[in-house]
């Protein structure tokens, strides 16, 4: 037997509800990450190894800067 499931639509609580949620969560990976970020920072600290990771970066981030100006170029191949 087929059970015919309504669609009606969410009451203003259980919006609010679902928001509220959403919320907490978002909060909670935000706590998350700036925790992850402060323990890498003290990882490249202990290991003496933040300069040369800045150096890394920063090459990697110009690289995909020059790659994305590339696409915007009109007549451009790679």
């Amino acid at each position: 037997m087929e059970v015919m499931l309504s669609k009606k639509k969410p009451t203003k609580k259980e919006f609010e509800t679902v928001i509220s949620r959403l919320i907490n969560h978002v909060r909670f990976l935000d706590e998350k990450l700036g925790a992850l970020d402060s323990l890498f920072g003290l990882y490249l600290e202990w290991k003496n190894d933040k300069d040369k990771f800045n150096k890394f970066v920063e090459a990697k981030v110009e690289k995909h800067q020059s790659q994305d100006v590339n696409k915007d170029e009109p007549g451009e191949k790679k």
